[in-house]
């Protein structure tokens, strides 16, 4: 297995960056603080994840290389197998499985097993390696391989370790001892007291009879909450009846006013019918004037039975006295013939003032009779005109009351469609032919009062028992929690039973059959690196690891020096590497070389090359040029690669 290429968008400080590896050795150089380290972690995660565990460290991966600006936290490992296929990976850090693709780009990550908790399993079903034994074996982070007094026992008790039971971190012994240890603290039995499974079984039993009293509070909210849905429901409904009624409203309202518009015209209609009436009146009285002055005769004076008395009051006064000779009988004929005479004359005075009063009023109205009759004409006019402005206005009238009508009735017509998915169709046809809107609409707007009052009655109600319901649920998450910390506690229980038999098993297998193939392979790694300086490892119980020294003698591992220490060391790791998977997984070293001299680290590195670089990529972190200049002394090709 060989990784082809990286690119990381974003992860811890490195950002947008695209790097090709080869086969061989590839150094990859960059100063101190310039993100080796990050581009080496940032490989484990593509491939298995990465979690917000802290997993013994002090901050967790997660936490450690997510960028603080919000860039996107993901990146892209491209790599093939020894069989020829080859993967795309694309990796959401936030997310536990990615996006993998073969080598044809089809997507293929639901052909691999998923695990709850770590997501993807895609890579340690294609090589068998998980992430421990990956980080434990393929890859050796910076100063791993470093050597002081107080870390050289470590190193040693590590390569005893593998040799026994194939884990270098694990001795038997102390392996069996810790895990009595560990389940005693970490899990506790049925007879402990204070322990964590004891402490679980005692908060969800308390918890669990809290939440039964608290339980009331949700059944109430509920009640609430159906409460709520109806008066919302109502509301809403009511609101569609305000709007539709205000609308109604507003056209009754333009009703009115086209109305009083009619009503305006009506009376403009009957104040010109009050002047036509004003005009005819006035055109009658002319001329009933010029009537009345036209019957208006002169008197004549009618003489003759006046003057027929006076003769006669003459002729009786005379035959009185002749007869009579008394002169008293013929005075009083000719007083009645005097007063007659005054009589007459008086008449005819009279009667002659009289004709020349008409005489002058018959001359007048001979005088004026043209411009009486130029007033006629002009009053006939000012009908003709009024006339034909009052037809107008009551066809202009008409016309405006069968427009308001037909706009008024379709805006009505489109209102009552527009709700007809709104209100029901019988409230639809009240409304339609209320007389009253507005009594509707106070109706309306009080009921709207009445069921807000209601439901925000039912908010605070709700708001008051929402300490309990949220006290409920924490309640219950708590439970979860302590059930899941329960079960994980008995499944731990499980796995460290689980673990001890295997221990113990693997123990006594190791012993039969893998001790002396690692071992023999071990040897034959210390003799290549130390050019056949040291050429035999051995490993017992009784006296440790021993190597054998040019001379034959078996000498301690403890009295080696230092850098043989180191040697050593690198020989188990590239033993272990051998062994982890049928893939031939790649070399990641991390300034493994940093403690080693220039005559140590040449050899190394041709023992690498010449035996691991045709089956293994190797790929080495380092802040220094003596690994370049080391490969081109022994003129051995590498691929190198700036940070």
């Amino acid at each position: 297995m060989k990784i082809d290429e990286l690119k990381i968008n974003s992860y811890g400080k490195l950002k947008n960056r695209d790097i090709k590896f080869q086969d061989g050795i590839n150094i990859v150089y960059g100063e101190n603080e310039k993100g080796k380290s990050t581009l080496l972690n940032s490989i484990v995660n593509l491939l298995y994840g990465t979690s917000k565990n802290k997993r013994g460290k002090n901050v967790s991966d997660y936490d450690k290389y997510k960028p603080w600006e919000g860039e996107e936290f993901s990146g892209k490992i491209s790599y093939s197998l020894d069989n020829g296929e080859s993967y795309e990976v694309f990796r959401e850090f936030s997310k536990k499985n990615p996006k993998i693709y073969d080598k044809n780009m089809e997507d293929v990550s639901k052909f691999f097993s998923i695990d709850k908790t770590l997501g993807s399993q895609f890579f340690v079903e294609q090589t068998n390696v998980d992430e421990d034994t990956f980080t434990a074996t393929v890859v050796s982070f910076q100063n791993e391989v470093e050597v002081d007094n107080q870390t050289q026992n470590i190193l040693l008790q590590k390569i005893a370790n593998t040799s026994s039971t194939g884990d270098d971190g694990i001795s038997y012994k102390k392996a069996i001892e810790k895990l009595n240890k560990k389940q005693l603290d970490e899990i506790g039995t049925n007879r402990s007291q204070g322990k964590p499974i004891n402490i679980v079984i005692n908060e969800i039993q308390r918890l669990t009879t809290a939440n039964r009293e608290l339980e009331q509070y949700e059944n109430y909210k509920y009640e609430i909450e159906e409460k709520k849905y109806k008066i919302e429901n109502e509301i809403r409904r009511e609101e569609s009846k305000s709007r539709f009624l205000n609308k109604l409203y507003n056209i009754n309202q333009s009703k009115r006013v086209e109305d009083e518009k009619l009503k305006y015209n009506e009376t403009k209609i009957d104040e010109l019918e009050g002047k036509i009436q004003e005009l005819i009146e006035k055109k009658e009285d002319t001329k009933n004037k010029i009537r009345n002055v036209s019957k208006i005769k002169k008197e004549k004076i009618k003489k003759w039975p006046n003057i027929i008395g006076i003769v006669a009051s003459i002729f009786t006064a005379i035959f009185l006295y002749i007869t009579t000779k008394n002169a008293l009988i013929f005075i009083l004929p000719l007083v009645l013939g005097c007063i007659l005479g005054y009589f007459l004359v008086t008449k005819v005075k009279k009667i002659n003032l009289y004709n020349e009063k008409i005489t002058r009023e018959q001359e007048s109205v001979i005088n004026y009779n043209k411009d009486i009759e130029k007033k006629l004409y002009e009053i006939d006019a000012q009908i003709s005109v009024l006339e034909n402005s009052q037809k107008n206005q009551v066809l202009e009238a008409e016309k405006i009351k069968n427009e308001t009508l037909k706009n008024l009735d379709d805006r009505k017509n489109n209102l009552k469609f527009e709700y007809t998915n709104q209100i029901d169709l019988t409230t639809l046809n009240y409304f339609m032919n209320s007389d009253n809107i507005e009594h509707e609409i106070d109706k309306n707007t009080k009921m709207m009062n009445e069921e807000n009052i209601e439901l925000h009655r039912l908010n605070l109600d709700k708001e008051n028992i929402l300490p309990k319901l949220e006290e409920l649920a924490e309640n219950e998450e708590r439970i979860l929690e302590y059930k899941e910390n329960y079960e994980e506690l008995i499944k731990k229980n499980n796995a460290i039973n689980m673990a001890k038999e295997i221990i113990e098993k693997s123990y006594q297998e190791m012993k039969r059959n893998v001790t002396p193939k690692f071992t023999e392979k071990l040897s034959r790694n210390i003799a290549l690196i130390t050019n056949n300086k040291y050429s035999r490892v051995i490993i017992n119980e009784n006296d440790g690891i021993l190597v054998e020294l040019e001379n034959g003698e078996y000498k301690n591992a403890n009295l080696l020096s230092k850098g043989t220490i180191e040697q050593l060391y690198l020989a188990f790791r590239l033993s272990i590497i051998e062994n982890i998977s049928e893939e031939s997984m790649p070399i990641i070293f991390d300034e493994i070389f940093a403690y080693f001299d220039d005559n140590r680290l040449k050899e190394t590195l041709k023992n690498l090359e010449k035996n691991y670089g045709e089956r293994h990529q190797i790929i080495l972190f380092t802040c220094t040029n003596r690994e370049e200049v080391a490969l081109r002394d022994l003129n051995i090709k590498y691929n190198l690669i700036n940070l």
